[in-house]
């Protein structure tokens, strides 16, 4: 340990809690720094480590070149442990390093030159980069990365108030101020925004305000893949929801509005960019959000306390993080008392066919009165739906969206005031004519795609893409082309596989609808692609080909069982070259029980498809958060049920011998989708995890393989299509037989079964729709339900709605398991209720009357008639809530 002669110029204080993994790199990176050795002093406090972190911190204090002062305390937050490490500091400047975090070797030489330079600044901003440790690389995407492209200089936060960075890593601050104010970490603020509560009582004490901005000092945040840093929890912890609004964003308003008269617009921002991370995170499809509900009241009321502080034209002005448009208007009207609507009607979405387009405006308080006119003319909406949007349990602002008849001149009154008519962005067609569009058409008709394709390979990606639209636009003109693809209604389930609705669909069309133009898709190579062509089925297109291009580049309608990305907007380059989007179906693949808005609210969806009277109601309906509305959405029952339904009735109940263990997938098991197989592989994590753990306890229960072996029944296990991959690496007991989709009719599974074992699987319908027993076994229930897998919460209450027991642990589940085995193949009475209540009519019409939709969508709309309305289609108010 070196001792010091003079005061150092910097003191690094560093709260140290489980880090032993990350320490040696944070070391290195200090060891690194290009200073003097008496520059420099590290106080690192140890804040009750579990791990060998403290043994780290020593070892290094008796080698480091600068000196190194460690001290050791029980655990209570990183705000305590930098208080006391605030006791020990020396130095002109303190920063706070967080210790899973490096420095740029020239993070303090830069702070040092620049202060030297400008001696009256008195707080010092470095540049935060982002390391990803998951694949070791830096990566320059922080939301305040803009702030110092202008390079090191000082900022007026007056001048400029989206500059400031309120962290007290990043920042370097003078000792001799932190002591005069008597500063310190408030420790009560946990689990986040402790330091740049801190950092904004240093800076309110500034006149004026100003900030050195270093470009050149790198800060490097690390990211954790495991997503364990305090920072990537915090949502988690309660305190985020109570102590981090009251005692840290109100405390430090309260503050500036004591000392100036008002709220400083850099403050403001710095709680905008903080504020806009709650509302991020409820976005996300996949929450880490842990809100206990009697928390929600206490939230709202706080953030609303926060939020009614802010200035309409600061949150106007902000540009620290790109705000949503629904952002925005919470923060200036989702908590203030009386009516509000938006002064302006977006026109958005128009459907050429049936002759509508879309209107929507947001409202907050009372739904206002509203008039429409068309070319002067009085209109009524022919579809109407008030949707919500929810934030953290609670609706905070709602959206009327209208579908209206189309006409030449529209106008609108909103609160019996003149409402502006907005119209939101198309795209723009691509008109690039290629090099001779002569030249083109006759290879086209000539059919000579070899040449096209090396006239394709010589180009750059961009004009190739160019090329190619234009080629497909071409042969939209060429008459073999038309007689083929015009008018088509393209079919398909997933890009690698069929047997869904899909398929059930294609069948129906075929046999019954030889008029309807319709093809099917799937990718060339697959499973199901060797079975349809070895069956002999005619018009199967292979997904991604050439003729699949020219297929979706003339069609009317893509119709699929799956929304992903790949199938509801599949190429750029067909967008570019159609002059019309096709309308899009979505058929499902399963009856929806959660809320999926947020994923599906991404596509643009022409007809919805569901099965059930509260299904319909949880989407269509008004105070949800789905933006499609009753125009798109019919209540038809599934294409595949028809089958389904013919098949289960061929199988009495004493020849029902299946122990049917289906479980759905994890989103957080998986890895992301991949682009050349569309599939998402299994992460290594699948083998320690607690679903893992679960699921094997149930099948390697020697209690249900007796149980199933007296009623000469069979366990069988077929997991999700997601985990199917590593079906055969499972260490499976004897008496489980392991199930694969791929050349499986899994609906003749279905009719053979004599108990369903699942968690949240939609596979519960089905079963339950041919008079199924069914036990929910959901070990990991709280976290799905608050979004841990693919939706919220829905409509669907397990233990008021479902179709059978729920159970939570692997002893209960064999108990439930044993039970319903005991009882035979047939539900309790109770769940028969449900099931019946749930579908009452099962009559194998469901394919005819998606047809039948899909057709009422593909002409003029009516209004309906003295009997209702058009076929499939539920009744009900579409008033606000």
């Amino acid at each position: 340990m070196i001792q010091l002669a003079r005061r150092p110029r910097f003191s690094i204080v560093s709260a140290v809690y489980d880090v032993e993994a990350y320490l040696p790199d944070f070391i290195k990176s200090v060891e690194a720094q290009r200073i003097a050795t008496g520059d420099l002093e590290v106080i690192a406090v140890d804040d009750g480590s579990t791990d060998g972190s403290l043994d780290v911190l020593r070892a290094w204090a008796e080698s480091s070149r600068f000196q190194v002062t460690v001290l050791t305390k029980q655990n209570g937050g990183q705000g305590s442990a930098r208080n006391l490490g605030l006791e020990h500091a020396t130095g002109e400047w303190v920063t706070f390093t967080d210790p899973d975090d490096m420095l740029d070797r020239n993070f303090l030489r830069v702070a040092d030159a620049f202060s030297a330079r400008h001696p009256d600044v008195e707080i010092m901003a470095g540049r935060p980069i982002i390391f990803r440790d998951d694949i070791g690389r830096l990566d320059d995407s922080h939301p305040r990365r803009a702030q110092y492209r202008a390079g090191n200089r000082v900022v007026s936060l007056i001048d400029e108030p989206n500059v400031f960075s309120g962290s007290t890593t990043l920042s370097l601050l003078r000792l001799d101020r932190i002591q005069s104010l008597n500063l310190r970490f408030d420790e009560r603020i946990r689990p986040n925004f402790e330091d740049g509560h801190f950092a904004v009582h240093y800076l309110l004490s500034l006149h004026p305000p100003r900030v050195g901005i270093l470009r050149d000092a790198r800060y490097l945040y690390r990211r954790r893949s495991a997503g364990t840093s305090t920072s990537q929890l915090s949502l988690a912890h309660p305190g985020r929801y109570s102590d981090v609004i009251e005692h840290g964003y109100l405390d430090v308003l309260d503050a500036a509005e004591a000392r100036h008269g008002y709220v400083p617009a850099w403050l403001q921002h710095v709680l905008i960019y903080e504020l806009s991370w709650y509302l991020s995170a409820d976005d996300k499809i996949r929450s880490e959000i842990e809100l206990a509900e009697s928390l929600v009241p206490r939230f709202h009321d706080l953030l609303g306390r926060v939020v009614r502080r802010l200035e309409p034209q600061v949150v106007a002005d902000h540009r620290v993080r790109r705000l949503r448009h629904i952002w925005a208007d919470i923060f200036d009207h989702g908590y203030r008392d009386g009516d509000w609507h938006s002064p302006f009607v977006v026109r958005g979405k128009v459907d050429h066919e049936m002759g509508l387009q879309r209107v929507a405006y947001r409202f907050a308080g009372r739904v206002p009165e509203e008039r429409f006119t068309l070319d002067g003319v009085p209109v009524e909406p022919a579809f109407a739906k008030t949707r919500s949007h929810q934030y953290f349990g609670r609706a905070v602002l709602h959206e009327r969206i209208l579908w209206l008849p189309l006409g030449e001149h529209l106008d609108a009154r909103v609160g019996g005031a003149e409402s502006v008519i907005r119209t939101s962005s198309e795209r723009r067609r691509n008109r690039s004519r290629g090099r001779s569009l002569a030249a083109l058409l006759d290879v086209l008709r000539q059919g000579q795609f070899d040449r096209l394709k090396r006239a394709i390979k010589r180009r750059t990606r961009k004009a190739a893409r160019r090329l190619v639209a234009t080629a497909l636009r071409l042969a939209t003109r060429i008459p073999p082309f038309q007689a083929a693809y015009r008018d088509a209604w393209v079919l398909m389930d997933r890009v690698n596989d069929a047997d869904d609705n899909g398929e059930r669909l294609f069948e129906h069309l075929r046999a019954t609808r030889p008029d309807v133009n319709a093809w099917f898709v799937v990718a060339r190579g697959s499973p199901d692609w060797r079975r349809l062509k070895t069956a002999g089925v005619e018009r199967v297109v292979a997904w991604g080909s050439w003729r699949w291009r020219l297929l979706l580049t003339s069609c009317r309608w893509l119709i699929s069982s799956h929304a992903d990305k790949a199938i509801a907007e599949p190429d750029l380059i067909i967008r570019r070259a159609r002059r019309r989007r096709w309308k899009f179906a979505f058929l499902q693949h399963g009856v929806i029980k959660d809320d999926l808005s947020l994923w599906l609210n991404q596509r643009d969806i022409d007809l919805f498809v569901v099965s059930t009277a509260a299904e319909y109601a949880s989407v269509a309906g008004d105070g949800t958060g789905y933006t499609v509305t009753p125009k798109e959405t019919r209540n038809t029952g599934l294409p595949r049920f028809d089958r389904l339904l013919a098949k289960g009735r061929s199988v009495p109940p004493e020849e029902r011998d299946l122990v049917l263990v289906g479980p759905t997938w994890r989103t957080g098991l998986t890895l992301p989708i991949e682009r050349s197989s569309q599939r998402r592989p299994v992460g290594d994590r699948y083998w320690t995890s607690d679903y893992h753990l679960n699921w094997m306890g149930v099948l390697n229960s020697p209690a249900i393989a007796e149980a199933a072996a007296r009623r000469g029944w069979r366990v069988a296990f077929m997991p999700h299509p997601n985990f199917q991959p590593i079906l055969g690496q499972l260490d499976l007991p004897a008496h489980v037989r392991a199930l694969s989709f791929t050349g499986v009719d899994v609906q003749a599974l279905y009719a053979r079964a004599a108990l369903l074992i699942t968690d949240y699987s939609s596979v519960a319908f089905n079963v339950a729709y041919l008079d199924r027993p069914i036990v929910y076994f959901q070990f990991d229930r709280a976290d799905v339900m608050r979004g841990g897998h693919m939706g919220r919460q829905g409509y669907f209450d397990y233990y008021r709605d479902g179709f059978g027991p729920v159970v939570l642990d692997v002893e209960a589940a064999v108990a439930a398991i044993v039970e319903s085995i005991e009882r035979g193949p047939v539900p309790a009475p109770i769940y028969q209720e449900r099931i019946d209540l749930t579908f009452p009519v099962r009559d194998g019409g469901a394919c005819a009357r998606v047809v039948a939709a899909i057709e009422e969508m593909s002409r003029p709309w009516q209004p309906a008639g003295p009997a209702g309305g058009p076929v499939g289609r539920q009744t009900g108010s579409a008033q606000a809530p």
